[in-house]
């Protein structure tokens, strides 16, 4: 069983943020900056993932992606964590090019790219140690004692370990495979407890914590104001839809939905929370018959919060 790769938070935050913001704006050169950054991250999971497809010779096992780890307060997030029927593995995908040292006085990495400046970055190893414990103190609250194993992959081409992690496995992604088949071989005597894999699954999603949107504090405030309103035209690059006879229309391309307003309102949670007003639709969306604009929102699947004269509408991740 293997669930689905979904782009970060942050990503999906850039991305929209992307989609609305004028490209001669002051703010643009810092959203590609990150975007860059966040989709070669990600392009480094899916190789990851490409390889952990052959792990299936080891024999059937559960693999979740971006898992959160924790409570809304106290939380990790797992690029990966793969449930075998003797063992648990956590893998922290890594796409860092350059020559990377490690110091293990300091718990600092640094990288350098074409004898360019020493860069500091974030220690994987402390990332996967804290990701090693959350998982351990959710399984004994379960009286689970299956072993944990954790390993750093970089999954890009140009990243050269030169100093390794003193007390972690730390590999290229092209040897995944050999990797795997050693931990399994740890584990190849018959009389090794099994677990039953698709129960340990279960109880990591039921106890997987909701995260409401994060407040992007950092961005200046004249950003968001400076967005384009509307919902946006799927084909058409800053084209705003039109809403008539309860369809939304482009007038460049003639595309013709009824339900386009479904992606405005994820852009909005992305971008400004899960709690709307009808005014603040209204305002987001540039249009102008509240009859029209409280009917649109009823049959949205929204949750109501408040009675009619405060009501406020609740927009779920999951729930479009």
């Amino acid at each position: 069983m293997i669930s689905i790769r979904k782009k970060s938070d942050k990503y999906l935050f850039y991305e929209a943020l992307e989609r609305r913001l004028p490209k001669n704006h002051s703010f643009w050169p810092d959203v590609q900056k990150i975007l860059r950054k966040e989709g070669g991250g990600y392009a480094g999971e899916l190789r990851v993932d490409r390889e952990l497809s052959e792990s299936q010779f080891f024999g059937d096992y559960v693999l979740l992606k971006n898992l959160l780890v924790g409570n809304e307060v106290s939380y990790c997030q797992i690029d990966s964590l793969i449930l075998y029927s003797k063992f648990v593995l956590i893998i922290e995908v890594k796409n860092i090019p350059g020559i990377l040292r490690y110091d293990k006085e300091t718990h600092q990495l640094t990288r350098q790219r074409d004898n360019g400046p020493i860069e500091g970055m974030g220690n994987p190893e402390d990332q996967l140690q804290r990701s090693k414990r959350f998982v351990k103190r959710l399984m004994v609250q379960q009286n689970m004692t299956m072993p944990i194993h954790g390993m750093i992959v970089f999954s890009n081409p140009s990243s050269i370990l030169d100093k390794p992690f003193p007390n972690c496995l730390a590999i290229h992604v092209s040897g995944l495979y050999q990797a795997l088949e050693n931990l399994h071989q740890l584990y190849a005597d018959q009389t090794t407890p099994h677990f039953d894999t698709r129960k340990v699954h279960q109880f990591f999603v039921l106890n997987e914590p909701t995260l409401s949107p994060k407040n992007q504090s950092h961005i200046p405030a004249k950003v968001f104001s400076d967005l384009l309103k509307g919902v946006l035209c799927p084909n058409c690059v800053m084209t705003k839809l039109n809403y008539r006879s309860k369809f939304w229309r482009c007038a460049v391309c003639k595309y013709k939905s009824e339900e386009s307003h479904i992606t405005a309102l994820q852009e909005y949670r992305i971008l400004f929370g899960e709690k709307i007003t009808t005014q603040e639709w209204m305002n987001f969306t540039d249009m102008k018959s509240v009859a029209t604009t409280k009917r649109m929102l009823s049959k949205s699947n929204l949750e109501k919060i408040g009675g009619n004269k405060n009501r406020k509408w609740l927009i779920r991740k999951n729930n479009l």
